[in-house]
C-alpha cells in the first residue's frame, strides 16, 4: 500500500519535504533580513506568518534581501 499525500512515511519525498523544512528555519532564522516570497497569502499561510504587505514595501525588502548573503547551509 503506497504512502498518503501528507503522510509521515519514510520516502525520498517526505525526506525532500524535511529538507525543505530544515532550510526555511534556517533562513528565517539566522538573524539576517531575509524575504520569503510566496506569492499570495492564503489562510494556511497566515497561520504560519504570512502577512501582505503594499508593493513599494516589498521593493524595499527585495532590495535588502538581495544584499545579505547566502546562509551558512548553502555555501
Amino acid at each position: 500500500m503506497g504512502c498518503s499525500p501528507g503522510s509521515r512515511c519514510s520516502t525520498a519525498s517526505a525526506t525532500r519535504r524535511r529538507s525543505l523544512s530544515w532550510a526555511r528555519v534556517e533562513i528565517l532564522t539566522d538573524g539576517e533580513e531575509r524575504l520569503l516570497d510566496v506569492q499570495w497569502r492564503t489562510d494556511h499561510l497566515a497561520t504560519l506568518g504570512v502577512v501582505e504587505i503594499p508593493r513599494p514595501t516589498y521593493l524595499e525588502k527585495l532590495r535588502n534581501a538581495l544584499g545579505v548573503p547566502l546562509p551558512a547551509a548553502f555555501c
